[in-house]
């Protein structure tokens, strides 16, 4: 199945496309890692969270999603150096999704808050998340129904959905690297202090919580 991919404003629009629940497709799972965190306090969305502060998030192939309105409001941002590129709609500060830095790996783990709701429900689509992982950063500590960690289960499907992709190219095309894999958009990166900022920002919420 498809799914449609929308900013809050609409500016950006697009589409997910072969969706499944199935490995090859891509894994659905819930992020409480602080950098996801930290990321939705950087766009001033910490309405993207669930009560724990969890990101509800697919994992899947970049040549399975396209943009076709708005990109030039695209916008990334790396929380360090070494971080993952995070990118989002600059028009309504909604999160768009998460890539590597380097342009090979076939993976974007799309944000739900870019897909559209309004005609296709994403449980029908994708299934119930596979994992809630990073507990550990959870506002409330690590819940029954989430894993400290990356299990290993997860672990092993990632492998498996990755392999899959480089030796189906599955990298390219890509709405978030050129054809010379290179960023469409030059990422912002944030310094320390911005950085310990929102990691501050993060902990203050969680002490709410």
């Amino acid at each position: 199945m498809d799914l449609p991919l929308r900013c809050n404003c609409g500016t950006v629009r697009g589409s997910a496309t072969a969706l499944s629940p199935a490995v090859a497709s891509g894994s659905r799972i819930v992020c409480y890692c602080d950098d996801c965190q930290a990321f939705a306090c950087f766009l001033d969305r910490q309405d993207v969270m669930d009560r724990r502060g969890g990101t509800d998030i697919f994992q899947m192939p970049p040549a399975h999603v396209t943009i076709t309105h708005g990109a030039e409001t695209v916008r990334a941002v790396r929380l360090s150096d070494e971080g993952m590129i995070r990118w989002y709609a600059s028009c309504c500060r909604t999160p768009i999704g998460n890539t590597m830095s380097r342009s090979g790996v076939p993976f974007v783990g799309i944000i739900h808050e870019f897909m559209d709701h309004s005609t296709v429900n994403r449980d029908d689509v994708l299934g119930p998340p596979v994992a809630k992982v990073q507990g550990k950063f959870a506002f409330g500590g690590v819940q029954s129904d989430m894993s400290a960690i990356m299990p290993l289960g997860l672990v092993a499907r990632s492998l498996v959905f990755l392999v899959g992709g480089l030796v189906r190219r599955k990298h390219q095309p890509s709405a978030f690297f050129d054809a010379a894999g290179k960023p469409r958009v030059t990422p912002t990166i944030l310094s320390t202090s911005e950085r310990e900022a929102l990691r501050e920002r993060v902990r203050q919420l969680g002490a709410l919580g």
